[in-house]
């Protein structure tokens, strides 16, 4: 069972890269933290990565040690 109310997005940029962390229920309702990250002048998409958690707790921290790995490393948060 899908809990879209809980799903979560986050978008940072440093001068020309860009970082968007997710959290979010894949296709079998299991919980992920999705990594994307590129250059936001050039045509290409990015790369991502894709880590499955055990449950929503574990999810939601590892969504959080990204949003401070971010901020260490000088991005700047964007709201969408």
């Amino acid at each position: 069972m899908y809990q879209i109310e809980l799903w979560q997005r986050s978008f940072w940029q440093k001068n020309t890269r860009f970082y968007t962390v997710e959290l979010c229920q894949n296709l079998f309702g299991d919980w992920i933290v999705k990594k994307t990250w590129g250059s936001a002048v050039s045509l290409d998409f990015g790369r991502s990565n894709s880590v499955v958690c055990s449950d929503y707790q574990c999810g939601l921290e590892e969504y959080q040690k990204q949003q401070i790995r971010r901020q260490v490393r000088g991005y700047e948060f964007l709201s969408i």
